[in-house]
């Protein structure tokens, strides 16, 4: 019924060519729709229309293309672009408990981090600090974390010395920090007025970067 037909020089039954066109054109149909969820998201959300993106997100096309990790991240994003912080924390707390590759971990851990310590969740920023220090990875940028949880979360003016030993040589970004946390440190400390005078540096030089 099937005559053989021959392709490339190999010989196959009628069959087996129209089912590799059916696998064919299924992979491309199936990369094209994902193109184009991609591509819809992409465009609702550099246009800042945040409802229709996270619409968008728990459709059907994406609940297919996108995995539930990845759907959850970027509920986040526009959440945390909305600024609605609460629907931010559920979406942390979500995917703190989900499975993710190494690189993904890291990635949210440090953003966890971040945002609980904004949002003065001292609690939740010191579990995700403890997960971030068990794996020994990212040594440097933990550290850090460490040091902003101690002086924020903890009340601790341990760091003033060496922050006011680095602070003059610290990129731009880095300085501006220095100098929150050292008006922060010497507000615990008791000293009022170096901590005015660190706020107040803290505040033209985020003023100079304006400028710039």
């Amino acid at each position: 019924m099937f005559q053989p037909v021959t392709i490339f020089g190999f010989t196959l039954p009628l069959i087996s060519v129209i089912l590799f066109g059916f696998a064919i054109v299924f992979l491309v149909a199936v990369q094209l729709a994902r193109t184009v969820v991609s591509n819809k998201l992409t465009s609702l959300f550099e246009s800042k229309l945040y409802d229709e993106f996270l619409e968008t997100v728990d459709e059907p096309l994406s609940k297919f293309f996108v995995p539930a990790y990845n759907r959850e991240y970027l509920r986040l994003n526009a959440h945390m672009a909305k600024g609605d912080a609460e629907a931010a924390k559920r979406s942390f707390d979500q995917l703190l408990t989900m499975r993710s590759s190494r690189t993904q971990r890291d990635d949210l851990l440090f953003k966890a981090f971040q945002f609980y310590m904004q949002q003065e969740q001292w609690d939740d920023a010191k579990d995700v600090l403890d997960e971030m220090k068990s794996y020994n990875r990212h040594t440097d940028r933990t550290a850090e974390c460490e040091k902003t949880w101690e002086i924020f979360g903890n009340g601790s003016y341990a760091y003033i010395d060496e922050m006011e030993a680095a602070i003059d040589d610290a990129p731009y970004a880095l300085k501006v920090s220095y100098a929150l946390m050292l008006a922060t440190q010497y507000a615990s400390k008791g000293d009022e007025k170096a901590a005015e005078q660190w706020q107040d540096k803290a505040r033209k030089m985020l003023e100079q970067g304006k400028k710039k």
